[in-house]
């Protein structure tokens, strides 16, 4: 999709056309916004309808995104292309010292997998493995092509990172070893350039780091096996050429190669970009605790009913959308339910959530909210996690402290929810109030 491009303080007229032979939603992914125009579950637009939400922005700037977000159709409308980046901007980066003119060094990048047909075209059809560990594609794309180029200036560069693939995990660095600087995470800036020689990005998580090709050499920007992946290391991957410098697991993404010709308008690492106080605990008023079960009804009746369910979703028919078939995941022992409200929390509180994740790591996230990581594994979040997010990637059991500040009545709730798309559309997902 495209990207959209917006400053804090707007307040923008959206039209959303369906053109589509099924209904869609559209959910702004990382907007602190009311539930009503959120695009959940619950905003469903109809085959040849229009939606106009009103969409007011009152958030520091981040890098989010947007994609359909139908109960039992997620994951073939976004991996059909449903999805596109969304860049919130404040003003201030010129001041700050951070690149800041779009598409010379200031890059949006959207990370996805795909697996193509014989005809060129992507193909979506889920096998049970698939549906228990999440799709992945054996062809890595960025920006919807294999192995692009980009030319930049001989400076820094900043590239904002979007993980929309159904389920990958990307374990991104360069292939000649240099090291970059994480900037930002989900929802907005660090307080300072945080030095990485590698970043896992969840699926719907986004980072934006800076990249120093001052010394005018091409630089690989590549991924290694998703050691995430429930199945081991994911598919085997078929992209334009192994890279170089890792070894051969590794995979390219794209290259970047320096142009004199472009003017580098960023020579220094910033050093302090925003003030950050650390998470205020005390001021928790619940503690909750939320168990993703993807094997929630496994016998081999529910197994049937996966794939009756997904066979039925690829063909755009009718969805179950009170659990039953299909709705073989859940959380805390309860697979979603569009009429059922599982949790209520209060306008303007927070509260410390703890996601247990016993059997392989989920990406979750929480609809219009953001969090602090408290702990993750047992482990304080490295300095790149330590800013708002609203992605986690847990691996056995992460603790978060969550900022109710976005009205969500019981008609029209919240999620919160497993981002591997297939296990969202299987039942891992829950939906909250904020009243």
């Amino acid at each position: 999709g495209p990207v959209v491009r917006v400053r804090g303080g707007d307040t923008i007229p959206f039209r959303v056309e369906n053109h589509l032979a099924e209904e869609t939603t559209l959910h702004w992914h990382g907007l602190l916004i009311p539930s009503e125009v959120d695009g959940g579950p619950h905003n469903t637009i109809a085959p040849g309808a229009v939606w106009t939400p009103e969409i007011a922005v009152k958030q520091p700037a981040a890098t989010t995104w947007f994609h359909p977000h139908p109960h039992g159709n997620t994951a073939r409308q976004v991996y059909g292309g449903l999805a596109g980046m969304m860049i919130v901007s404040d003003g201030g980066d010129r001041d700050r010292g951070l690149p800041e003119t779009y598409g010379v060094d200031d890059l949006p990048l959207v990370l996805q997998d795909k697996r193509f047909g014989p005809d060129g075209a992507p193909v979506y059809a889920p096998t049970m493995m698939d549906m228990m560990h999440g799709f992945q594609g054996d062809t890595l794309l960025v920006n919807g092509a294999i192995g692009p180029v980009a030319n930049v200036p001989a400076g820094f560069v900043r590239l904002r990172l979007l993980n929309a693939a159904n389920a990958r995990n990307f374990d991104l660095r360069f292939a000649d070893r240099r090291p970059f600087f994480v900037i930002a995470g989900d929802a907005g800036l660090l307080p300072e350039p945080v030095e990485a020689s590698n970043l896992v990005i969840a699926p719907a998580e986004r980072y934006e780091i800076l990249v120093n090709f001052s010394d005018g050499r091409p630089g690989d920007l590549v991924t290694a096996p998703d050691a995430h992946h429930g199945a081991g290391a994911g598919m085997t991957m078929r992209t334009a050429r192994p890279s170089e410098g890792f070894g051969a697991a590794t995979e390219l993404l794209m290259r970047f190669r320096p142009d004199p010709a472009l003017p580098a308008a960023v020579t220094r690492l910033p050093r302090e970009l925003i003030r950050l106080a650390s998470p205020d605990i005390a001021s928790a008023v619940a503690w909750r605790t939320f168990e993703l079960d993807p094997m929630l009804g496994m016998n081999m009746a529910g197994m049937r009913g996966m794939r009756v369910s997904q066979r039925t979703s690829a063909r755009g028919g009718d969805h179950d959308h009170a659990g039953g078939p299909g709705q073989m995941m859940g959380i805390n022992g309860r697979p979603f339910a569009m009429h059922r409200i599982d949790v209520t929390t209060k306008l303007g509180t927070a509260e410390i959530w703890e996601i247990v994740s016993a059997r392989m790591a989920h990406p979750f996230h929480v609809h219009g909210a953001n969090f602090r990581i408290l702990s993750n594994n047992g482990r304080k979040p490295g300095a790149e996690q330590s800013g708002w997010k609203d992605v986690v990637l847990v691996e056995e059991r992460a603790e978060i402290l969550v900022r109710f500040d976005r009205p969500a009545p019981p008609r029209m709730p919240f999620m919160y929810h497993c981002h591997i798309l297939e296990h969202e559309d299987h039942g891992m997902m829950g939906q909250f109030a904020v009243v």
